[in-house]
């Protein structure tokens, strides 16, 4: 089978909208996290979020098209050209073969806002009230559509829909196309424009949300014992794939290497992970497994990490049996402690991520973590920003439903 690099990398989120602007932004140990000013949120129990307050979609839409696209696509848009750009592909009708190019880029939950919207102006308006936009812009696969559409790219073109997991579950996909000989090159991810009236009320009325309104940038503190939930936030994160052989044939600059990846459902509860991490631990082990490596040459793992009392202590119980607790050369962290939960973008994000702490041998604090919790003997990389020399990292996922995901990814 073909080996699969990842030559590419765009982003969307509260820390800046390219990889660089996000790395240096973390390695910063800045927040993204901040109260919220596109809508009003007096009447809410929780009024902060790691919304996007910097992002221009000029350079894609027209100021009319602006206000019929969902946010959700015209971020994945820019996180795609971003992408396309960084991997030398000036032209993407031209630069590569279109026929044997794929887009795999999901969304948790769509156009929320339209659907929002469209729902009020239904009630308030009558059936004449809904925008004809209404639909293509609210359904999750449009993102993929659109890309498409764009790029001119005609290959295998879908949305996975899995929520929190949905970007990896997008950048596994994209692998086995190109893996199996479908396609030379893919756009995987995901994008989410969950700061919205209906995604704020509907995660706090689940009282899955972090309650600090007083000081919001202190909100998100993954293994921290006064962690009391995850800090909503949106965005868009989105990899260039390849076949190793399509790379060096045009000759492009190769970040990562997308060594293997495992998948599981925890078949347990629609919100909570199972206590003792089994579905974690067994796509841990099957990631393992396909990439052909030890334990012990894994050195970080990037943790779903969410800032939730169940959520940290059964991820992390299950590294801990995946490495048979021979844990000395493996460092965690959390980069929602600072961008917050991206949803169904958060995967894409943390690959990222992942591919920056592998490239430059670095690993970002995770921040606010004050007291650490004693269920979680891991070296989080609390206080400072951690040197480590390493060959493999994982990047851990794991969405409602008890859909697990990681990946294996490897330093060039």
């Amino acid at each position: 089978m073909e080996e699969v690099v990842i030559t590419g990398m765009g982003c969307v989120t509260d820390l800046g909208n390219t990889p660089d602007e996000l790395w240096s932004n973390l390695l910063a140990g800045k927040s993204g996290v901040g109260l919220i000013d596109r809508f009003h949120v007096e009447t809410y129990p929780v009024r902060f979020a790691g919304q996007i307050k910097k992002f221009d979609a000029s350079p894609y839409y027209s100021e009319r098209d602006r206000k019929r696209i969902s946010r959700s696509i015209q971020y994945a848009v820019h996180a795609a050209e971003t992408a396309l750009k960084m991997a030398g592909i000036e032209n993407s009708r031209t630069s590569v073969d279109v026929k044997r190019s794929a887009v795999l880029v999901g969304s948790g939950m769509g156009g929320m806002e339209i659907f929002y919207e469209s729902s009020a102006n239904l009630h308030a308006k009558g059936p004449k009230g809904v925008s004809p936009f209404f639909v293509p812009q609210a359904i999750a696969n449009m993102v993929a559509g659109e890309i498409g559409i764009r790029t001119g790219w005609m290959g295998p073109n879908w949305s996975p829909v899995s929520a929190c997991a949905t970007s990896n579950h997008s950048i596994i996909t994209a692998a086995d196309q190109i893996r199996l000989g479908r396609v030379d090159i893919a756009l995987a991810g995901g994008t989410e424009e969950a700061v919205c009236p209906i995604g704020l009320a509907g995660f706090a009325s689940m009282k899955a949300l972090a309650t600090n309104n007083e000081h919001p940038e202190k909100a998100s503190r993954p293994f921290d014992v006064g962690r009391n939930g995850f800090v909503l936030s949106e965005g868009a994160g989105i990899l260039v794939l390849e076949s190793l052989s399509h790379a060096k044939k045009r000759n492009a600059k190769i970040y990562a290497r997308l060594m293997g990846y495992g998948m599981s459902c925890d078949a347990y509860h629609m919100s909570a992970p199972r206590e003792d991490g089994e579905g974690v631990r067994l796509a841990i082990e099957m990631a393992i497994k396909e990439a052909g490596i030890s334990l012990e040459q894994v050195g970080y793992v990037n943790t779903h990490g969410t800032s939730t009392p169940r959520g940290d202590v059964a991820e992390c119980g299950a590294i801990l049996k995946a490495f048979n607790k021979k844990i000395d050369n493996v460092k965690i962290n959390s980069s929602k402690s600072m961008t917050g939960h991206m949803l169904g973008a958060a995967s894409g994000m943390e690959a990222i991520v992942t591919i920056k702490s592998l490239m430059e041998q670095k690993l970002h604090q995770t921040l606010n973590l004050e007291n650490q919790d004693p269920e979680i003997p891991f070296d989080c990389c609390k206080g400072g920003n951690v040197e480590h020399k390493f060959e493999y990292a994982l990047s851990n996922s794991f969405g409602f439903g008890g859909h697990n995901s990681v990946l294996v990814l490897g330093k060039v």
